[in-house]
């Protein structure tokens, strides 16, 4: 079960557009299936014609508490609005709940999340809508009826979570992973809709790809920037007194506000490994290197040799960190991008395998900056040549090691419930097989893939859950 949460100001708003028809006519039979109060029937609003339902009753009722606190439903005092937006969302292929088994799931989710405690009289007032069959929708005014004082639910998202997980097991559905803080930020709403307007694909998926090529390409803050800027980018640095970089923010030509100015994105909102500290950290473990007459073939033993680090540690042996070779890898993958378009939805699919857990240190040793020197070195060969890497024989092997390297790092991380990362890696490491099985006609003494070393059960293709956006 994914959960997503927004907030708001406006729960007048919002109740119209749950208990309407929707943006495209998609909601169907929309209806109240829980309330604060239990008397969820009597909330239900009449429809007094085929189009509307009178919502006032309703409306007032929620805004009730918020009126007496005295709060403004125009979001002019603070950032954050006081309406806490929910909505739950079963996976494809699970069973369709009945409205008393997603009414019971609202009432979960609210109590585990410390949003609205089930034996709490005086908490907030509440609403669950449903008008689909596989997702519910739960909005809450975060004021307490007995004092009308506003509140913040303490570390709502984690909790939520863990009671989404608790609902999974009870009910039988699709197993999800717990949230890690390793998923990028997802386009809005708003970027998806001006996106399709403009026949583009999201902007911040763009600049995320283009900042992560950039940053492989580069071994510091200038370069960086002058690749973007060279690549048609516009880039801004903010810096300390001292003229040291402190942060980037980058925009797409033409995407603009509607005042005329161009949208930024920093680098910790694209991605989280792409701030600037963690760009400098990762220039600074691979060093000036040295330029190689054949980065193919060196990185091809590079990626060998990672990959029988992370089975020996696998094994219960001494090893490099897993965490940083599995980062490293994922710039080796970027520098192959313009091979073919297998290599760059293979670097888009590995994405969230190669960033750890928040919490989690990662030790970079002299593997994973090998590995980040020789992916430097593939984007400058490929640019002196001025064509994409050759994917001959010396590619072939290279992306041979790779999938044995994806694959041994998807079991690591399966190793450890790391479901979101495991099938990340595992995705990656089968798009890139075709690219590594390519040859099949012209058959390379010696190419085989090998397989994971032994280690823990990981499970099977059908025992994986399914990668959501769990952050």
């Amino acid at each position: 079960m994914i959960t997503k949460v927004v907030h708001g100001w406006r729960v007048g708003g919002l109740i119209a557009y749950l208990m309407g028809p929707g943006r495209a006519q998609e909601h169907v039979n929309p209806r109240v299936i829980a309330t604060w109060d239990g008397r969820d029937a009597v909330w239900q609003p009449p429809r007094s014609d085929a189009a509307r339902s009178e919502l006032g009753p309703l409306i007032r009722a929620l805004r009730a508490p918020a009126v007496a606190a005295g709060l403004d439903e125009g979001g002019v005092e603070d950032k954050r609005g006081f309406v806490w937006h929910c909505s739950a969302r079963v996976a494809v292929g699970d069973r369709v709940l009945s409205d008393s088994e997603w009414a019971e799931v609202a009432r979960e989710l609210l109590d585990g999340a410390g949003v609205a405690r089930r034996d709490d009289a005086g908490g907030p007032r509440w609403v669950a809508v449903r008008h689909a069959d596989d997702h519910i929708h739960i909005a809450v005014v975060l004021v307490r009826q007995d004092t009308c004082r506003r509140f913040w639910p303490f570390r709502d998202y984690p909790r939520l979570r863990e009671a989404a997980r608790g609902i999974e097991d009870r009910l039988g559905l699709t197993v999800t992973a717990a949230a890690d803080g390793t998923a990028a930020p997802a386009p809005g709403r708003g970027e998806i809709e001006k996106a399709r307007r403009q026949g583009r694909e999201p902007a911040r998926v763009e600049l995320a790809r283009a900042v992560r090529e950039a940053a492989v390409a580069s071994d510091g803050p200038a370069e960086f920037v002058t690749v973007l800027e060279g690549a048609g980018y516009l880039v801004e640095v903010r810096r300390a007194p001292s003229g040291d970089p402190l942060g980037f923010k980058v925009a797409r030509p033409g995407d603009m506000t509607a005042s005329g100015k161009p949208v930024f994105y920093s680098g910790s909102r694209l991605a989280p490994d792409l701030s600037l500290p963690q760009l400098v950290r990762a220039w600074a473990a691979a060093g000036q290197g040295r330029d190689l007459v054949d980065p193919v073939t060196t990185a091809r033993r590079r990626v060998d040799a990672a990959r029988r680090s992370v089975g020996t540690v696998r094994a219960g042996g001494v090893g490099e960190d897993p965490e940083g070779l599995a980062s490293a890898a994922h710039t080796v993958l970027t520098a192959m991008r313009g091979a073919s378009s297998d290599w760059a939805d293979a670097a888009d699919r590995f994405d969230r395998a190669a960033r750890s857990p928040r919490g989690t240190a990662v030790r970079e040793g002299a593997g994973a900056a090998a590995m980040r020197r020789v992916a430097r070195q593939l984007v400058r060969h490929r640019r002196m040549l001025g064509v994409p890497v050759e994917p001959g024989a010396a590619g072939v092997a290279l992306a041979v090691a790779l999938v044995a390297l994806l694959r041994e790092i998807a079991a690591w991380q399966r190793d450890r419930g790391r479901a979101h990362q495991s099938d990340a890696a595992l995705s990656a490491a089968d798009l890139l097989t075709g690219v590594a099985t390519g040859a099949a006609t012209r058959p390379i003494e010696g190419l085989t893939i090998p397989a994971a070393t032994p280690g823990p059960q990981i499970g099977t293709r059908r025992d994986r859950a399914p990668a959501g956006p769990s952050r």
